[in-house]
């Protein structure tokens, strides 16, 4: 019985640390500066906390989408050896990439005041807009996401959802209640969203060359 109590506690305990590198990860994607974060920036600081959640909420909803063609997509493909080494690579790289963009846009973050001047009149349909259309948002399902969905496995694509929807929910009401500190206190977000993108970069990496030998 204590052999059989530990091995789930180990169970567990693994399961946990996968949703929680899928919530990080979600954070990661949803933190830094972008057209979704700008629109639900401008209606938190206008006072509509509501409707700066609704883009959110539809940006996501276009990440649902995409995970479902993914996940079709994941199931027509063999993920060998040479596959997994293929999509680790591609992975890596965009990440890394996005990395780059965070850590440059965290330097020229001056507030959100002049971050657009749409008015959206329907914010959930101008979320899912954007997030529909976002060429990386595509790439990254079609790369990463593919990715995690076939080697990982639901429990990350979970914890994803998860790190998302904390963002979408917690973001307008920082920019709301903290409008003229958010600038500095947004900084170091997108700094902690640059070190958690290039630190599952360098994972995807080393993941990659280690698959070297089985080729």
């Amino acid at each position: 019985m204590p052999t059989c109590a530990y091995i789930v506690v180990l169970a567990l305990l693994e399961s946990l640390l996968v949703v929680a590198a899928g919530f990080f990860l979600g954070l990661s994607i949803s933190a830094p500066p972008g057209p979704v974060n700008a629109v639900i920036a401008l209606h938190a600081a206008s006072g509509s906390r509501k409707n700066g959640f609704l883009v959110g909420l539809g940006a996501m909803t276009a990440d649902a989408s995409f995970l479902i063609f993914a996940y079709c997509l994941g199931g027509l493909l063999i993920f060998d050896s040479r596959l997994q080494f293929i999509f680790s690579l591609v992975s890596s790289a965009l990440l890394a990439y996005l990395a780059a963009l965070t850590y440059r846009s965290a330097k020229k973050i001056c507030g959100f005041s002049a971050a657009t001047n749409i008015h959206v009149r329907r914010p959930y349909v101008a979320g899912l807009t954007i997030g529909l259309t976002n060429p990386f948002q595509i790439a990254w399902w079609f790369s990463v996401g593919l990715l995690l969905i076939s080697s990982i496995g639901p429990l990350v694509i979970a914890g994803f959802f998860i790190g998302i929807l904390s963002w979408i929910t917690s973001f307008p009401v920082l920019v709301s209640w903290l409008s003229r500190r958010v600038s500095s206190l947004y900084r170091i977000v997108v700094y902690a969203s640059f070190a958690l993108l290039a630190t599952f970069s360098a994972y995807l990496l080393a993941n990659a060359l280690l698959l070297l030998p089985s080729l």
